[in-house]
């Protein structure tokens, strides 16, 4: 079964839209929650509706240990152009 993503917004937009392109099943935090939702929050979202979160925010390791043993979790680190990491 293919991954489902959930696009954190400190991720540009280009990531989202070429894993799309690439056809991943590819959710924005706008799709799924409101805009300026906490990583606490993003995280038991994110298990509940089985997607794994892809973002730069390493904050994400600093949640209580049970959510994150249950957690899938992609950080990025955006040194170059977005568009050519997700090629």
């Amino acid at each position: 079964m293919a991954p489902k993503f959930l696009i954190d917004e400190n991720v540009p937009f280009e990531v989202a839209k070429a894993l799309h392109q690439a056809g991943y099943d590819v959710a924005t935090i706008t799709d799924v929650a409101q805009a300026g939702i906490r990583n606490d929050e993003l995280a038991e979202l994110s298990v509940q509706i089985e997607r794994t979160i892809i973002t730069r925010d390493a904050d994400f390791t600093r949640l209580k240990k049970a959510l994150i043993k249950k957690l899938k979790v992609v950080y990025l680190n955006l040194s170059r152009d977005p568009e050519d990491m997700a090629r």
